[in-house]
Parts: C-alpha cells; structure tokens; sequence
C-alpha cells in the first residue's frame, strides 16, 4: 500500500536476535542515532567505533528477517540508480515483520535543489552544481556530464515520481504500509506532513532546516514490513 502523506569483521555480525538497529552511512557520534545506543552504521570506510565496513551495492551482511529496523539519510543518490532496486530487495530480506526502513533523499523538484543543478533542453538534471561535475562537448555535439571521483557526488536526482518507479521495481514494494511524508508532487505541488523522530530523526526536514521556509527539500518515506 502507498499512501499519500572495518571495526566489526562478518563474525561479529548481528544475526537473528540481534536488537540493533541499522543506518546506512558513517554513525557519526554527534548523531541522535549513535546517542540512543541502538544504531550500527553500514559504512564503505568505517571511521566510528559503531561503523561497520561495508559497501552499499553489496549483499547485507544479516539473516533473512534478522533486523528491526534500518535508515538512510542522503546515501542511495550516491548509487548508481539501477543499482538501488537490488538494495531495497536486500533491506527487505532482512527487515523483521512489522519493522521499519525510513529512507530520505534529496527531492529534485525542490526549488532549493533545482537551483543549483545544471540541465538538458529537455529540463532532464545532469548534475547538482553543488556536488561537482562540468560538461565536456562530445564528438556529435552533445554534451557530456565529467563528473569527479569519489563518493560524494550524486549519481542520480530523485523526484516523487522517480523514486516510485525505483520503489515498483523492488520487492520491497510488498511492505505491508508505505508512508510518504515529505514531497513534492511536481515544482509547484509539495507535502509536508509530520511523523515520529524519536527513533529515527531526519537532520534535512524543516524545523531542523528551513533553507526552503518550511517546505520540503528532501523525500521521506516509511517502508513497515
């Protein structure tokens, strides 16, 4: 249903009867999810004493209905998209009956987004200024996007509708409730509706970031298994 709205090697795993949650991305110690003692991070290059080595395209490293729940703050559009699918078939491997995936990315129909990105003739994103890139001419005329190494830069640009596609694409389609909370329809539509932080805070939402007034610059969704 949609609604509208390496410090630990794979011996120290947690497997079915762990209680840890799971949060894609380095557990920084500042983070009220590193604070609530619950949270081990899923990180390419672990950094934190909560960090475990591990690459976002690779199988999750936990038994089939092992894990409570799992969040991602602004990771997957530093994965190739068709790539994201098999990652959301793997989170919903894992995730126990009745538990919790939030996901946040950054919602390319946000004024504050589409700003600084740089586009085709069809209004198609080719990079977010912002997080690095240039166009190079090619050899037909055409342009070309040089994006630069690393992680950091996005590798996609999530709209409502593009992150549905991806959704429908995924076994995790199946969840038995899938919530959205944060949106925009289109450039001129948004969404903003509130929803429980004491588990799971999103840092890129209003209150806790007005850069947009109030209005969504990031697509927040529940996915309960």
């Amino acid at each position: 249903m949609v609604r509208d709205k390496t410090v630990m090697d794979n011996d120290a795993r947690p497997m079915s009867g762990d209680n840890s949650y799971i949060y894609f991305g380095n557990l920084f110690p500042h983070e009220p999810q590193y604070r609530s003692g619950r949270f081990l991070g899923l990180a390419l290059t672990p950094r934190f004493d909560r960090d475990i080595a591990h690459d976002a395209r690779a199988a999750l490293p936990f038994d089939d209905g092992s894990v409570p729940g799992f969040q991602s703050q602004d990771v997957f559009e530093h994965v190739e998209r068709e790539k994201v699918p098999a990652i959301l078939d793997d989170i919903y491997r894992c995730l126990r009956d009745g538990g919790l995936f939030r996901l946040s990315l950054p919602d390319y129909n946000s004024p504050l987004l589409r700003r600084r990105s740089a586009y085709d003739h069809t209004g198609r994103v080719l990079y977010d200024v912002a997080m690095g890139g240039a166009l190079q001419a090619a050899m037909a005329g055409d342009v070309e996007v040089s994006l630069p190494p690393g992680g950091d830069t996005h590798l996609w640009f999530p709209t409502f509708h593009g992150l549905l596609e991806v959704i429908l694409a995924s076994r995790i389609r199946h969840c038995e409730e899938i919530h959205f909370y944060h949106y925009w329809r289109n450039p001129e539509e948004w969404v903003v509706q509130p929803f429980d932080q004491s588990l799971m805070p999103v840092s890129r939402v209003p209150p806790a970031d007005m850069r947009a007034g109030g209005k969504p610059i990031s697509l927040v969704v529940d996915f309960v298994k």
